[in-house]
């Protein structure tokens, strides 16, 4: 999803969130479309495969697992599935597995998203993206935690929109977090709010471009009339 070797172009604001959108509605088709329902378990930035458009799909259903019936809320396992850094630390204590485990996972791939960084951090304390943005957010400034090769280009509110859905889905207590239709719909009106600002600043730039013809057209003006002076009476 980041862009890897540093060759690539950096996805902005509107794709980043094009792909979290695609790639939620993904787990929803899995936690409610399936019957039973599905538990992806590794969901990742890896596993979320993009076309040439852009289009995100969610990959590699190894380790995923599906509820006995449509009744039951989840699943025991006897070992730990998962990647380093995406794990429900819920289900990581209790062995049990339900949707909220992918709900945190997707949580993470967010913040991602978001920062442009990964989820465990390369830095001497090898801290985890949660307790990062946590941290940083804490203080009031989103500047602070947005990947800075965005170079300021989004719109505020809905970094910050997307910001809070991904700290509501990282939780440590799964009940505390929201369904993934319910991240979907948060992530469609943060996308909204996108299109709301672009809208803005095209209809700002068309008016100072509207501006500027009206005042070369003003000088064009004046400069005829200096030109050809006053008509003598």
């Amino acid at each position: 999803i980041t862009d890897k070797d540093g060759t690539g172009r950096i996805l902005n604001w509107r794709e980043r969130l094009r792909i979290a959108i695609d790639a939620a509605l993904g787990l929803v088709y899995l936690h409610k479309g399936c019957s039973p329902p599905i538990i992806h378990r590794d969901v990742k930035s890896g596993n979320i495969l993009l076309s040439q458009n852009l289009v995100a799909k969610i990959a590699d259903f190894g380790l995923s697992k599906a509820f006995l019936t449509d009744d039951h809320t989840h699943v025991s396992t006897e070992i730990i599935g998962g990647t380093l850094g995406y794990i429900d630390p819920e289900y990581h204590d209790t062995f049990q597995l339900n949707e909220k485990s992918d709900v945190y996972s997707f949580g993470v791939v967010l913040l991602e998203l978001i920062t442009g960084l990964p989820a465990v951090l390369r830095n001497p304390d090898r801290g985890h993206i949660v307790q990062w943005v946590r941290q940083r957010i804490a203080r009031g400034e989103i500047t602070d935690v947005v990947d800075a090769r965005l170079r300021g280009e989004y719109d505020t509110n809905s970094v910050w929109k997307v910001t809070d859905t991904a700290m509501k889905c990282t939780m440590p207590i799964a009940s505390q977090r929201p369904t993934m239709t319910q991240v979907v719909i948060q992530l469609k009106e943060s996308l909204q709010l996108v299109v709301g600002h672009e809208r803005a600043q095209n209809i700002y730039v068309e008016a100072l471009e509207l501006d500027q013809t009206d005042l070369a057209e003003m000088a064009r003006i004046d400069m005829k009339t200096i030109v050809s002076g006053p008509t003598v009476r």
